[in-house]
């Protein structure tokens, strides 16, 4: 790559960086009471650790209600400790679904032993917060996973023509040190190359670094090479001081997932993401300023200030116990407390209405709940405890799916596939899909079901005076929905022509059973019918209906 190239990244870089601008001033503002280790500059670098920011906020509500959204995102969609997503092909022969099976198991335990657990944890931390989040995975040279969450703030995004994230460029710093065991001598600018020789110091000194990671078009590739620099997905590292490539390389998937909480606008052009916490800051704001205007009263109502008169200047004894002389002269106006009158009450209440917004913004109330709620219920169960907080929370969950969830998996999964972790497929394993099991999945997809238990328990009575009610349902229909909502597997349920099958030979049975039971009765009427006398009264009855019976 040529340094003109590089100099029409750098650019673009800036241009991105431009429509990033008017971001930052809100994600500062949002950092300050929502997470404040994100603070400084919201660059996604922090040069020295400080508590300055932490010392000006009096209130950590929002703080609170963002790790509890984060926690129960782990905890509920994402869990360590249970399996919550699985690969499978439903047209598939019987070897390749058990090798999806084997390949599932595979990658659980791949995720669980790397740092997979953690980045998405502050992933969540900063999609909840700062409504945009950025997760990156590439290979460990033993052929592990490594995640990475690139800070928001430290990087920039773009979108393809349907609105999804096609292009990340992120700008970080390198020692000179790093630099080099990173890219070769060879692979640094000249700069940095005699930075290194001279060592001490120098090898300390950081070095501006941005990554672009882009499609590449068709003309600046060879599809028929599969080296780096002809992958479908451009990775370009170059220094941005002296505009030197360090490195082109590519990947062969998208290797980062960047996710919005909610988009900000509706169209093309919404490149940033809504939060919850721009909803809640506004709140945690006033909180704040609620809760030090208390600790003032408060402090004023332990340590009253004192109206004295000015000849008891430097004569008064505040501490416990303490004495204070003063001269008859002065018995009409003794010390006393001053401006000690304001009411704490009121803020109280003020601090519950503000607190409840910012918990109803992050959803806190659904994870209480779900924490709450017996860990052998059913997934109908679930959900029809908490269906009117779950409604609420499932536009943010369908995002989650299809911009984390989704290209993760897939991601991984190809990285696995490639390392040879996984075996070689069936050859008739053209294409899988991803089933998730976990508990919040679970409840949104049987939300459904709520209305049928409802009309089945409606129905019963109403059945009871009026059967034809029945007719207007398809029960069949019904219950297979309702399994497959409740997370049971397909290959559980027979197929429709199969069920038809069944019913057909049952009812054919019936029939066979009917007619035989009819054969057996008309045999025994025949064999009384042959004991009665002709000449009686009943035989000659008998004989007028039956002439032929004799």
């Amino acid at each position: 790559m040529t340094s003109d190239q590089a100099k029409e990244l750098s650019d673009r870089f800036e241009s991105l960086k431009g429509l990033r601008s008017p971001w930052t001033g809100i994600w500062d503002e949002i950092a300050k009471y929502v997470m404040p280790r994100r603070a400084p500059g919201m660059n996604g670098t922090v040069s020295s650790p400080s508590t300055a920011d932490d010392a000006l906020l009096f209130d950590t509500t929002a703080v609170r209600a963002n790790m509890t959204l984060a926690n129960g995102q782990l905890a509920w969609m994402s869990p360590l400790e249970s399996s919550w997503f699985g690969f499978s092909a439903r047209k598939a022969s019987d070897e390749a679904k058990r090798w999806l099976s084997d390949a599932t198991a595979e990658i659980q335990r791949a995720m669980a032993t790397s740092n997979a657990y953690l980045a998405l944890h502050e992933f969540y931390l900063d999609r909840s917060a700062f409504g945009t989040a950025c997760l990156y995975i590439e290979p460990t040279a033993a052929g592990g996973l490594n995640f990475q969450v690139w800070p928001v703030g430290s990087f920039v995004i773009d979108e393809d023509d349907n609105g999804q994230v096609d292009t990340v460029f992120r700008e970080f710093k390198m020692t000179v040190r790093q630099l080099v065991m990173r890219f070769g001598i060879e692979g640094v600018s000249e700069t940095v190359r005699k930075k290194f020789q001279a060592g001490g110091k120098d090898w300390h000194e950081k070095i501006d670094i941005i990554h672009a990671i882009y499609p590449r078009l068709e003309s600046e590739r060879d599809p028929k090479k599969i080296d780096g620099p002809n992958k479908p997905i451009a990775s370009v590292y170059f220094e941005k001081g002296t505009l030197h490539v360090c490195q082109v390389s590519g990947y062969d998937e998208q290797p980062f997932m960047v996710s919005r909480y909610l988009e900000w606008g509706s169209g093309l052009g919404s490149l940033y993401g809504w939060s919850p916490s721009f909803a809640a800051t506004p709140d945690a704001r006033q909180l704040n300023f609620i809760e030090k205007m208390g600790d003032a009263l408060a402090e004023k109502a332990a340590f009253p200030p004192v109206l004295a008169p000015d000849e008891l200047e430097g004569e008064i004894d505040p501490n416990a116990n303490g004495v204070t002389y003063y001269s008859k002269d002065i018995a009409q106006t003794p010390p006393k407390e001053w401006m000690t009158a304001g009411r704490y009450d009121i803020l109280l209440d003020r601090v519950a209405r503000r607190e409840k917004a910012i918990n109803d913004a992050f959803h806190v109330d659904l994870f209480q709940m779900f924490a709450q709620l017996d860990k052998q219920m059913t997934a109908r169960e679930v959900a029809e405890r908490s269906s009117e907080k779950l409604i609420q929370f499932s536009p943010t969950f369908a995002r989650l799916t299809t911009e984390l969830f989704n290209p993760m998996l897939h991601r991984v999964f190809a990285l696995m596939q490639r390392s040879g972790r996984l075996g070689l497929p069936p050859q008739d394993l053209q294409e899988y899909d991803i089933e998730y099991s976990s508990r919040i999945a679970l409840a949104l997809r049987a939300l459904p079901t709520i209305a049928y238990q409802r009309a089945i328990e409606r129905i019963a009575m109403v059945a009871q005076f009026n059967s034809s009610i029945l007719d207007n349902y398809n029960f069949d229909k019904a219950e297979r929905e309702t399994a497959l909502l409740e997370g049971m597997s397909i290959d559980v349920l027979r197929p429709e022509i199969e069920v038809q099958d069944i019913r057909a030979a049952r009812a054919q049975a019936q029939q066979q059973a009917m007619e035989a039971q009819q054969a057996m009765g008309a045999a025994d009427a025949a064999s009384k019918l042959g004991r009665i006398p002709n000449s009686s009264p009943v035989g000659q009855m008998i004989g007028k209906a039956l002439p032929n019976a004799a």
